[in-house]
């Protein structure tokens, strides 16, 4: 576990499952407030608590959330990946060890190949790398995804981060710029067709608190502006921007103390959506070709209401 920390933000990753985070902290006044759940285990323990998160944040590569049944076609060749029972969900590289390159107070950068450090579940070699940096209230995320094989690929990534429901005694406040939902009919989180306009009860547009009783595990589309996340009473607000490529945002709240807000390149099944002439954010890389995107949470801080 590594932790780097600036001025206004502590985070804790773990290079040796993803580079994925297991807390973060943002500092107000004189108080660090967590902002992630913490997924950190304790001393006592060498399991997380049943029904707890195993990280607070993880990275999709080299695809975002779900295929279905772990199978799609590209330029004329059938790819079927393992775990296909389950959608083969969340990309290839979430739990395995990556190496260091850089670490420092206020950074963190690792890198992963698959020729180097051992096969993956994806047919074509590739490379990564995550650079994590704090600067004062910013927290900002690269991820670079590189086609090392000898024929063209399909790409997507993002980022899967949790936010925990209350902090203090706020719950979120959520402004979402999207436009679009893809939907779910047979409720397995795989869309059925292009995305369609939003209903009214997933319109966070304009600011909204989001319902702890409300259950929602969606892909928008079109998001086109930074998204924020506000704790108002306390007086923390998070803005989080990503790159243009990503155009899509999962929204998953569960009957549980965390929900998530999640900036992705692609849609939900992205690479079979793309082969029905459907916008999904399929990207494709050529051979020796590099794919980077960045997100970043802003901390802002207001005066509290709270008593």
């Amino acid at each position: 576990m590594e932790l780097i920390e600036s001025s206004h933000w502590r985070l804790w990753s773990d290079p040796a499952e993803g580079v994925q985070w297991l807390a973060a902290q943002v500092k107000k006044g004189d108080i660090w407030y967590d902002i992630v759940p913490d997924c950190r285990v304790s001393s006592a323990t060498t399991q997380p608590a049943p029904g707890a998160l195993s990280a607070a944040n993880f990275h999709m590569i080299p695809y975002s959330n779900r295929i279905r049944d772990g199978r799609f076609s590209f330029n004329g060749k059938h790819i079927e990946l393992e775990n296909g029972q389950t959608h083969a969900i969340h990309g290839a590289l979430r739990k395995l060890p990556w190496r260091f390159v850089r670490t420092d107070i206020k950074s963190l950068i690792c890198e992963f190949d698959s020729r180097i450090d051992g096969p993956i579940n994806w047919p074509w070699p590739i490379s990564a790398r995550i650079e994590q940096h704090l600067d004062d209230a910013t927290l900002s995320s690269h991820i670079t995804i590189q086609n090392n094989g000898s024929t063209d690929m399909p790409v997507g990534t993002g980022w899967h981060p949790y936010f925990v429901r209350n902090v203090g005694k706020s719950g979120p406040t959520l402004t979402l710029p999207v436009n679009a939902v893809f939907n779910d009919t047979q409720g397995d989180c795989l869309p059925v067709g292009a995305a369609v306009e939003l209903p009214a009860e997933l319109d966070f547009r304009s600011p909204r608190l989001l319902d702890s009783d409300q259950r929602i595990d969606c892909c928008l589309a079109g998001l086109s502006a930074a998204c924020h996340i506000h704790w108002q009473e306390v007086g923390i607000e998070l803005v989080m921007t990503a790159s243009e490529a990503c155009q899509f945002l999962v929204l998953f709240n569960p009957d549980a103390p965390h929900f998530a807000v999640e900036p992705v390149t692609n849609a939900n099944d992205a690479f079979n959506l793309a082969n029905h002439g459907i916008d999904s954010g399929r990207h494709v890389l050529p051979p020796g070709e590099k794919f980077t995107v960045s997100m970043s949470l802003e901390a802002r801080f207001y005066p509290s209401s709270e008593t």
